[in-house]
Formats: C-alpha cells, sequence, structure tokens
C-alpha cells in the first residue's frame, strides 16, 4: 500500500522522475484500487454508486479531530475550504456555532477538538479522522474510536514511538501507509529546499525528511497546554475575586520581544509568572516577518499593552528599542550574560529547565517551537552542549525576559558555595 501511493503521486515537476514512476493517468487507477482494497479489509464488499449514496444518508457522522481547535482552524478546517474552493463562513451548509457541515443529502461533517470532553463522550459516528493522532492521549482516542461504527483514519508524524505504534498498527485490520514531502505535490521548490537543508540533522530528517520512526531526543523544554492564561480580576473588588482571580492577581506579567524582518519573524510572547513556584504561564502574541518598528507599536496597541509592563528585548537591535521607547513602551534591553562566561547561552537554557512552562493552546507557532527545538548534535549523533539554530524565535524572546527579569541577580548554588569556601577559609 505504501508503495503504491508514494509511486502514484510522485509527479512533481522539480525532481527527476524515480525508479518506478507512473504516469498521472494511472493515478487513478491505483487509487481506485486502493479504494477497494480498504473497503474489503473492512467488509464493505462492491458497493455501487447506489448504495454508498443511500449509505451516506442522515445521520450518516464523520468526525473530524484534533488536539486542539486552534490546531483544526489551521490545518484540516483550512484543508477543507481549500477543497469547497471558498471560506465556510457564509455558507448556508455550515453551522458556525456547531462547527459541522451537512451535505445536500443529510449526511453531516463535524470538527471538533480532543480536548472537548462532551464531543469525546457524545454519539456515535460512522468516520473518524484524527489529526496528529500522536499529540492525543490513548483514553481519548478510545473512547471515540468506540463510538465509531465503520472505519478509522490516523495520521502522524512519527517523531516517538506512542500508543498508534503499540497497540494500532499491530492489528491486523490496520493498513499503514507511509509518506514523506516528496509524496506532496502541493509543496512549493521554496519549500522542498527548505525541507532538504536539515539532511544534516539525522533524528530530524529520519521523522520528517524520510518517514521513518525516530525519536527527537534532547528535546530542551518541557511544557503542558492550557486553555487560557489566569484571568486577572482587575476589575472586580477584592473581595468578590475568584481564588484564580487573586492568583492571576499576584503574577508578574512582562512580555519578550525578539526582532526579524525577511526572514525570520518579529516574535512576542506574553508572559504571567510566578517566580515563587517558577511556573510560567506563556501566550504567543505575534509572529509576523516584514515588521517594522512601526508596526511593532500598532501591535503593543492592539493588544492594549500597559505602557508600564516591561518588555525584554534582543540587546543586538539597540536602534529598534529606542523606536519603541519613543513610542510610549516600556522596552528593556536582554542581558544575555551568565555567570558561566565560556557557554552563556547553555547556562540560560538550563536554569530556564527549572521553570514550568504551561502554553495556551492558541499559541501555535510556540508550540511547534516547543516541540522542535533541541540540543544539536555531533556526526555520531551525541548531544552537544549547544542548542540547534532553528525553533527559536518565539523561546528566544521567552528566555530573553525570563532570565533577564528574574534569573541575572539570582543567587547560583556552586557560585554561592565556592565564594563561602574561600570566605572562611576552604580549600
Amino acid at each position: 500500500m505504501a508503495k503504491i501511493i508514494g509511486e502514484a503521486i510522485k509527479n512533481i515537476p522539480w525532481q527527476e522522475k524515480p525508479e518506478g514512476y507512473i504516469e498521472p493517468e494511472e493515478v487513478y487507477e491505483l487509487a481506485k484500487e486502493i479504494l477497494d482494497e480498504i473497503t474489503e479489509r473492512f467488509e464493505w464488499g462492491e458497493l455501487s454508486d447506489e448504495e454508498l449514496v443511500r449509505r451516506a444518508q442522515a445521520g450518516d457522522i464523520t468526525s473530524v479531530v484534533s488536539e486542539s481547535f486552534p490546531h483544526l482552524k489551521k490545518g484540516a478546517i483550512r484543508d477543507f475550504e481549500s477543497i469547497i474552493g471558498h471560506p465556510l463562513k457564509g455558507d448556508s451548509h455550515w453551522n458556525e456555532t456547531e462547527h459541522t457541515w451537512t451535505y445536500d443529502n443529510g449526511a453531516k461533517l463535524e470538527f471538533f477538538s480532543a480536548d472537548n470532553s462532551d464531543k469525546v463522550h457524545g454519539s456515535q459516528r460512522k468516520r473518524l479522522f484524527v489529526n496528529e493522532a500522536n499529540h492525543i492521549e490513548w483514553e481519548i482516542f478510545r473512547q471515540m474510536a468506540v463510538r465509531t461504527s465503520s472505519i478509522i483514519f490516523l495520521d502522524y508524524n512519527p517523531a516517538s514511538v506512542c500508543w498508534i505504534q503499540e497497540k494500532i498498527e499491530c492489528k491486523e485490520n490496520c493498513i499503514l501507509i507511509k509518506s514523506t514531502y516528496k509524496d506532496n505535490p502541493f509543496l512549493t521548490a521554496e519549500q522542498v529546499r527548505e525541507i532538504e537543508d536539515n539532511k544534516d540533522d539525522e533524528i530530524w530528517w529520519k521523522v520528517y525528511g524520510q518517514g521513518l520512526e525516530g525519536t527527537l531526543d534532547g528535546l530542551i523544554y518541557e511544557f503542558e497546554q492550557i486553555d487560557r492564561l489566569p484571568p486577572k480580576g482587575v476589575d472586580k473588588p477584592e473581595s468578590e475575586k475568584t481564588d484564580e482571580e487573586k492568583y492571576a492577581d499576584s503574577l508578574v506579567e512582562i512580555h519578550g520581544l525578539d526582532f526579524g524582518f525577511t526572514n525570520d519573524p518579529t516574535a512576542r510572547v506574553q508572559i504571567l509568572a510566578d517566580p515563587k513556584r517558577k511556573h510560567l504561564y506563556v501566550r504567543e502574541r505575534c509572529y509576523q516577518t516584514h515588521m517594522q518598528n512601526k508596526h511593532i507599536i500598532e501591535d503593543l496597541n492592539a493588544d492594549r499593552v500597559g505602557k508600564n509592563v516591561e518588555i525584554f528585548a534582543d540587546c543586538a537591535e539597540p536602534k529598534s528599542i529606542k523606536d519603541i521607547q519613543d513610542g510610549g513602551f516600556r522596552v528593556i534591553a536582554c542581558d544575555k550574560d551568565a555567570p558561566v562566561k565560556s557557554d552563556k547561552l547553555k547556562f540560560q537554557l538550563q536554569w530556564m529547565q527549572g521553570w514550568k512552562i504551561f502554553v495556551t493552546k492558541y499559541s501555535l507557532n510556540l508550540i511547534e517551537e516547543l516541540r522542535n527545538y533541541t540540543w544539536a548534535k555531533d556526526k555520531d549523533g551525541n548531544l552537544l552542549n549547544q542548542p540547534i539554530d532553528k525553533f527559536n524565535h518565539l523561546l528566544d524572546a521567552l528566555r530573553y525576559c525570563t532570565w533577564t527579569r528574574f534569573g541575572r541577580n539570582a543567587g547560583y548554588g556552586q557560585y554561592s558555595i565556592s565564594f563561602s569556601r574561600q570566605r572562611y577559609g576552604h580549600n
């Protein structure tokens, strides 16, 4: 199956035709062969067009699910709009409240997130498609699977071993289809070159370039997803505030800003920090290329960032910092120094690992960076003391402000001990 699909869709103009290349006119017949095999495996038999239509009647539901609704909007829903050729909003088939599309024959396509317990534990469906299934917990999938009467589709990147390999791929009624970027006819030549520039990163290339199972070991940060930042009760009397609002009011709000322009985005994060518990509640606020300083000021105003809120920015851009200060914001050049002069970045990263990071599920670019930011490796696959120089725009912004605000003046165990030994005459 994997071989058939792979060969069928390799008609990409900028690539040499591979061995076993199949002309486009043959793709339809191969696709029909694949569908026939699938229907037989699931005991649908040979169905006429009339029978297929009859089965797709009112109440016939297909569910499309991802880890969060923002991921759905960025992925599956956007793809569906491309298929129908126009935005969903305003189309009579689309229910904006329920996020459902109803066909003329009554069949329904519904989109919901795996964190929606009502949907997960809700009604039956005929078909289930799970996008990036490796980011969904096994029990959540199982609850959806037992409520699916016909067929389930899962897509995922094999970045690590999870329940899919352990519980699904081993089943006799499972069909595994493997593909790579070469099997995607919609990628531009520039996108292909960008992917292939990562060949030196052995594990990354194995997973995302070759579609093979691998482990993105050496991840620098761990994190948890949350629905939203803790809500502040700023407009309420103290006696009317909830415990959550009182806690949020006690948190320190800071922003981190990393400048970019052409290729690298300007990246900004909002942080509510609890320095006592070493908790960081983080929301991605800006991730955009070609932003001039005036645009950054406009963005800060649009987000209603308080004029007294500390914004820690990359100290390598003093002119940009001055421009934004002139725009009325409290921008502070970050401190990139650390007690270990020979390896400042590593020290800061290890210090950051002492914080627990909570990220809002709408922070899609930040989540992607957290899932891919690793320690670099040598040619033998050994981890080095330096991180990779990618997947780090928002993470640099996060580090700038957290380190500068809470780290640079902190006491460091080994250095404090060394000082004490000198003071009291120890060797």
